[in-house]
């Protein structure tokens, strides 16, 4: 048995079955619960490569299945992206009734995970835009109702991410040499180019990044936070791996000014609207863009520490905003208007929603003791080698999203007469809790992610 069929047909078979029993549920809840907890933990312990023994049965994990000419590889490696995605799955599945979802998010989700590792595995490696194009598909049919017409936030998630893949494809005709009768110099940079425009919108860089807000705004935000939770990261992971496999481009002069550049502007430009904005689904996408940012950055000094740390800063990311995306999904199942304005007082009704939202809010900042101090602090040392200045524009982000934060605590804790009466169910509560808890203990004891996860970073991508 090979690995792609444990991590990327396994799961995508199942997601098929459990279409045909969306009447049912539980059952839904409960089989996806359990195959992406066992996808997850199987991740973690078990050796790709390494013969696995159940009883008198042993079963050769192979790391290579082929597909009419192509290869999908997951190596030993591998694991720790395997452990984030189907991790991350697996929190948002365990979500799904707190949030008020309907069932069909778990297939769904399934789907897309398994697309997605497809994506990260795909030998040669720049198929992997057909696959993040099919996951952007199975996306759809989440975010919108039969019936209904998708909003415009929708329809621009869809041409916006659309159109990286013939980006990324046309990069790869052009360096297979479909144009040979141009110049080494010419036709290097050309693919750099479309590299760079294709990964731009992915990550949504500006000027491809007006799709994000609106998208947040158009969709429920327990699977828009699911959605962010995934692309960027694994966009962000394939573009690691296209860099560090084209040597001519990893050794360019001017590919970590421009990656440095670009994080900082992402960083500065997210803080400023976080700070006006009224809508809180809206802060949440300009997090997205905030923390896409501070990943640029790590990735721009080119380290085997900064890359490090982009992987383990991939586990606060990923948790804050689930943390946040269901904050605001509890606020929105109580018939609550998700603005800073209609958020007055809210703190006597929704106590525990308000304190999962600030924490979540103060991890993504980068607070002391708040999950994403650890790596904010490490990017801003990091830098800081590099010269002052670049520090002085990340820390106007940090502010700008600093004063967010603070008027919506303003906001939800302005004084009013009515009488204390919390309004979240006691399931809510218990995840609210278990997240605030789970993200504090991250910041506090940064080094238990490093426990679990240090021995699964191995063979970072060569970026020196």
């Amino acid at each position: 048995m090979s690995a792609p069929v444990i991590w990327i047909i396994f799961p995508l078979v199942v997601s098929a079955i459990l279409i045909g029993f969306l009447e049912r549920p539980r059952i839904v809840m409960y089989a996806g619960l359990l195959t992406s907890a066992l996808l997850a933990i199987f991740a973690l312990f078990q050796p790709i490569g390494n013969v696995l023994k159940l009883g008198p049965v042993s079963i050769d994990i192979l790391s290579e299945l082929p597909f009419f000419g192509r290869a999908f590889l997951l190596e030993n490696s591998d694991r720790f992206t395997l452990c984030l995605i189907f991790f991350t799955l697996t929190f948002f599945i365990g979500g799904v009734k707190v949030a008020n979802l309907p069932s069909k998010f778990i297939p769904l989700g399934m789907a897309i995970a398994s697309v997605m590792t497809a994506a990260l595995s795909v030998q040669p490696f720049l198929y992997s835009a057909v696959f993040v194009e099919l996951a952007i598909l199975l996306m759809i049919p989440l975010v919108t109702t039969k019936g209904t017409m998708p909003e415009k936030g929708v329809i621009r998630f869809l041409i916006y991410l659309s159109m990286a893949m013939p980006f990324i494809l046309l990069a790869g005709w052009i360096l297979s040499g479909a144009q040979a009768n141009l110049s080494d110099e010419t036709w290097r940079s050309l693919a750099a180019l479309f590299l760079s425009i294709g990964f731009a919108q992915w990550l949504a860089v500006f000027p491809f990044h007006a799709w994000v807000s609106q998208f947040s705004q158009s969709v429920h935000p327990y699977i828009s936070s699911f959605i962010f939770s995934l692309l960027p990261v694994v966009t962000l992971l394939i573009m690691l791996d296209y860099v560090s496999s084209l040597v001519w481009l990893r050794e360019a002069g001017y590919l970590s000014p421009i990656i440095r550049t670009i994080g900082i502007i992402m960083i500065v430009t997210s803080g400023i609207w976080a700070a006006v904005e009224e809508e809180l689904k809206r802060i949440m996408a300009f997090s997205v863009l905030y923390e896409t940012g501070f990943a640029l950055l790590l990735i721009s000094i080119q380290s085997d520490v900064s890359i490090s740390l982009l992987y383990q800063s991939f586990v606060s990311r990923v948790l804050g905003l689930s943390l946040l995306g269901l904050s605001l999904s509890v606020m929105m199942k109580h018939g609550e208007s998700l603005t800073t304005n209609a958020y007055k007082s809210t703190i006597k009704r929704y106590p525990f929603v308000l304190i999962g939202m600030l924490t979540s809010l103060f991890g993504i900042i980068g607070l002391p003791l708040f999950a994403g101090f650890p790596y904010k602090f490490a990017s801003l040392r990091l830098m800081g080698e590099n010269g002052a200045g670049s520090i002085i524009w990340i820390i106007m982000g940090m502010i700008g999203f600093m004063i967010s934060a603070i008027r919506i605590f303003s906001s939800a804790t302005f004084p009013s007469a009515e009488k204390w009466e919390m309004h979240e169910s006691v399931i809510e509560i218990i995840f609210l809790c278990a997240g605030c808890l789970i993200l504090i203990l991250i910041g506090w004891f940064p080094q238990i992610i490093n426990i679990f996860i240090g021995s699964l970073i191995t063979n970072l991508p060569v970026l020196q």
